[in-house]
């Protein structure tokens, strides 16, 4: 069995000088971070790898030094299960059906996405869609959240906490 913690849209530094400490503690016993994009800045990326491995991509409002770091999208193998990675782009108005479009050649389980800030979790197409929301920011959600997803072989069950 393998524990990720799923987070997006940090937007350190412009929404929020560092990460909420309920993240670090959420993420404290996870064996690796998945961070669907909107770092800002890398010093993110460097605290949350000092909690576990940490597999990313970068979104629309990262820096070049965040960019070079990390591709746009990625897939990866947890389990029996295949798992996208990406952030997203464009209104929230077909927002799944767009992040799926990237990964049809994949054949992704579950794809794990950002951007619209929104916690989400739906089966669409038979995929496994989720949007951790953002721990920093609630302008288009009502709270601050960050997920955990637990794969069990081709098995998966999956919490939002609030931060």
């Amino acid at each position: 069995m393998k524990v990720l913690g799923l987070i997006s849209d940090t937007h350190i530094p412009s929404r929020r000088g560092e990460l909420p400490k309920n993240v670090l503690d959420a993420f404290k016993d996870v064996d690796m971070i998945l961070h669907a994009g909107d770092f800002e800045e890398l010093d993110v990326a460097d605290t949350l790898e000092s909690i576990a491995p940490l597999i990313a991509v970068h979104g629309n409002m990262c820096n070049l030094e965040v960019k070079r770091k990390f591709p746009p999208k990625l897939t990866l193998k947890v389990e029996d299960l295949t798992i996208g990675l990406t952030h997203g782009n464009g209104r929230p108005s077909s927002f799944f059906g767009r992040v799926q479009d990237l990964f049809q050649k994949d054949n992704p389980n579950i794809i794990i996405s950002g951007h619209t800030h929104h916690p989400a979790a739906e089966v669409i197409n038979g995929i496994l869609m989720l949007n951790p929301g953002s721990p920093t920011d609630k302008r288009f959600a009502p709270k601050n959240t960050v997920l955990i997803l637990e794969i069990n072989n081709s098995k998966y069950k999956y919490q939002f906490i609030d931060v």
